[in-house]
């Protein structure tokens, strides 16, 4: 960041002496934007997403005491896709071994750390109720692996369209055709008696053998295995052919998804393409590194310049009051795995996301030149586990599960989760995201679909609903006075706090607003109140959220 933005902020608190006269100063300020540099972007979009999961936390402590005084519940979109997951997928299981216990490809440690090591799996076990972010990690693996395991339960929404097979259960679904090197892609909206198939032309990276998308096309299989091909004003023979069908939910979540982000090519999951560096090895060295990080709390840089990678700090957001605590065992895996790979010549940086019409996602290093346009903000490289969760939110959506609203609420929390985790910058979770939306329904239809070029947090904030940015604002509001209370309070934490009220203020005021206004008039120390907590926290909670990988696959 430029000095004149910490100048800005070192002179306000030397000029100003009230929290009110400060947070008025700060608003005013044109020094503290967004979008200038790219240490600080990250820090405020940190911040952000903290005061988001903390506003998720203070909501969800409040429907449980709704609940518990006898009202309907009201289904936050992480719980309504938890819920709906557990019936959609009942042939996957909840919860697995923690990865870094597995044998395969675990933390290789010898008896001095074993103990510590098995302590540390077994923490996740110890699910809190009031907390969203353990509640919906505890069910990790099952939510993102559903999308990539054919024998799961996934696999109940794709099957073969041969000679003989039957086509019914397929109506309103995708049958797919390969024949001579090219592809047609039909919506199914019917089958006649005779067996018929008949449907529409539906878009995709294929030819369509040349058919318009919208296009009424008749398919029909005789005794031989000829598939006929009837357009109307056309019609094809086919002796050899290959077909498949999908259901919608499928199709859009799955298929149309990854050809949105370009998962589809050949190459575009290894580590290079990703923007990923080398992985260092899951041994003592490692995770003695990096407990002893985690744990030096008198570390200068603590939580703001090493959020990320392999040389991150814990996020300090203490000061703020907030409940938000990145336990040891979900640092075990990107600190492990997680750097940023070379680029031999980085471009100037700019914030903005591209818009998808203008990346080749058929080139699979794709992402890995988005990221150099924006150095220094893809430490992790790409996250599969955003699309992941999006696969599975998409087809809940398509099968009635879950509303728009519903899949957009868990995809603000998912990517909030991860960033405040440090296993992912916010970049990294949006960049999968946007050009998946470009492809698949219903995500078209929503501003996660550029049509311009967006900085990332501008773009998250879009899936965040008006009651969730009321919360994120009590929340800062309520953390900035606390940190302006302290005598010496820390400047950096100041900048992003008043950054993120910046980010979350309405385009009308609210009367929460015009209240703190008048008392910031009058002198006074507002403090915003908080939902009624259901149970009194004892002690540091341990945070339980599933980090569980694959061999072939990295969050």
């Amino acid at each position: 960041m430029p000095e004149s933005a910490d100048a800005a902020v070192a002179e306000i608190l030397v000029r100003y002496r009230t929290p009110g006269e400060r947070i008025a100063a700060l608003g005013r300020s044109a020094e503290l934007t967004y979008g200038v540099d790219p240490r600080t972007d990250e820090e405020v979009e940190i911040t952000t997403a903290a005061a988001y999961l903390q506003a998720a936390k203070q909501g969800w402590r409040a429907e449980l005491a709704s609940r518990a005084a006898g009202n309907a519940p009201k289904r936050p979109g992480w719980e309504a896709f938890q819920q709906e997951m557990d019936a959609f997928a009942p042939e996957d299981p909840r919860t697995e071994e923690v990865w870094f216990l597995q044998e395969s490809q675990g933390y290789q440690v010898t008896g001095r750390n074993r103990d510590e090591l098995a302590a540390l799996g077994a923490a996740r076990e110890q699910v809190p109720a009031d907390d969203p972010q353990q509640l919906l990690g505890f069910t990790y693996q099952r939510d993102t692996m559903y999308a990539i395991r054919p024998e799961g339960a996934i696999s109940r929404h794709v099957g073969t369209f041969d000679a003989t097979a039957p086509a019914e259960r397929w109506t309103g679904g995708v049958v797919r055709v390969q024949a001579d090197g090219e592809e047609l892609r039909l919506r199914l909206d019917a089958v006649a008696a005779d067996g018929a198939l008949r449907g529409s032309v539906v878009e995709g990276p294929v030819s369509n053998r040349g058919l318009a998308v919208g296009s009424a096309v008749e398919l029909r299989r005789d005794a031989n295995g000829v598939l006929t091909i009837d357009s109307g004003a056309r019609r094809e023979q086919l002796a050899e052919w290959t077909g498949s069908f999908e259901t919608a939910g499928y199709h859009q979540g799955r298929t149309r998804l990854n050809e949105g982000a370009g998962m589809h090519v050949p190459g575009a999951g290894t580590p290079e393409a990703r923007n990923r560096g080398g992985r260092y090895p899951t041994d003592d060295a490692m995770f003695e590194q990096i407990r002893a990080r985690f744990r030096n709390v008198d570390d200068p840089e603590h939580g703001y310049a090493r959020t990320l990678g392999p040389a991150r700090t814990p996020l300090n957001v203490e000061a703020t009051g907030w409940e938000i605590v990145v336990p040891a065992y979900r640092r075990l895996g990107g600190d492990a795995l997680f750097f940023e790979a070379e680029h031999a010549e980085r471009a100037a940086y700019r914030p903005e996301l591209p818009v998808p019409a203008t990346v080749d996602v058929e080139n699979p290093n794709w992402f890995n030149e988005v990221s150099n346009a924006l150095p220094d903000r893809f430490v992790g490289g790409r996250s599969s586990s955003a699309t992941l969760y999006m696969t599975a939110a998409t087809m809940l959506v398509h099968e009635g599960k879950l509303s728009q609203d519903e899949a957009s609420e868990l995809m603000a929390f998912t990517a909030a989760d991860m960033v405040v985790s440090g296993e992912h910058s916010l970049p990294e979770c949006l960049a999968p995201m946007t050009m998946a939306a470009s492809a698949s329904q219903p995500w078209q239809g929503t501003e996660l679909n550029l049509a311009k070029e967006t900085p990332a947090l501008t773009t998250w904030m879009q899936l965040v609903g008006p009651e969730a940015k009321q919360g994120m604002r009590a929340e800062t509001q309520t953390a900035l006075l606390k940190v302006l209370e302290n005598p010496a309070p820390d400047p950096k934490l100041v900048r992003n706090l008043a950054m993120v009220l910046k980010a979350t203020e309405p385009a009308e005021r609210s009367p929460g607003d015009e209240q703190l206004a008048h008392a910031f008039r009058a002198g006074l120390n507002p403090v915003a109140a908080k939902p009624q907590q259901v149970a009194a926290a004892t002690g540091e909670r341990p945070r339980t959220t599933a980090v569980v990988r694959d061999a072939g696959r990295d969050r």
